[in-house]
């Protein structure tokens, strides 16, 4: 089933991009506007390469006269139909418009949104707070606050003192157990 792209109303088309992974992703990708679609993290593993194949900029195709959508003050979600909401990350520029659908994870980024969102995501990082890592230099420094173990020998020998020694009467108490389950089920048939 084709999408219809949330900003200009028009039928998306399938394109593919290359991922880091080797593999190729199938995104949607508006003919009229350029948006693209992407689904549930298929924005992470696209490599720079290919977003910016896909989000390069048709100066034929801005400058051809076209008449103007009726663009709905909402953005719907293309697969969903959910209301889109915006999508903030610390790492982009405030001006950079995302939309973000909450029921099924996809998002929606205007044409070069996502050659931004990919060049600059994970480079830039928000600032840090100085009492946040003092915090955790002071507690790097200490001795640790959960158990380790340094022989699991020990262990592994402290663990088999602690098994029951009667094995034949809890097997026994088990199998009464099933034929007392066994005959309430038949007689209450649940």
């Amino acid at each position: 089933m084709a999408l219809t792209c949330p900003q200009c109303a028009a039928v998306m088309k399938e394109v593919k991009a290359a991922a880091t992974t080797g593999y190729l992703l199938a995104l949607d990708q508006c003919p009229g506007c350029g948006g693209i679609w992407t689904d549930r993290w298929e924005v992470f593993p696209l490599s720079l390469t290919a977003v910016e194949r896909l989000d390069s900029v048709d100066t034929a195709a801005l400058q051809a006269p076209h008449a103007a959508a009726a663009v709905t003050p909402a953005f719907e979600c293309p697969r969903c139909r959910a209301r889109l909401k915006e999508f903030n990350d610390p790492t982009l520029p405030s001006d950079a418009r995302i939309e973000r659908c909450l029921n099924c994870d996809g998002m929606w980024f205007n044409r070069g949104e996502l050659r931004r969102f990919k060049s600059r995501g994970g480079r830039r990082h928000a600032p840090v707070n100085a009492a946040a890592v003092d915090r955790l230099a002071a507690a790097a420094s200490g001795t640790p606050t959960l158990p380790t173990v340094d022989h699991l020998a020990d262990v592994m020998r402290a663990s088999a003192a602690d098994a029951p020694d009667d094995l034949r009467g809890e097997l026994r108490a088990a199998a009464i157990w099933l034929a007392v389950r066994t005959v309430l089920r038949l007689l209450f048939r649940i």
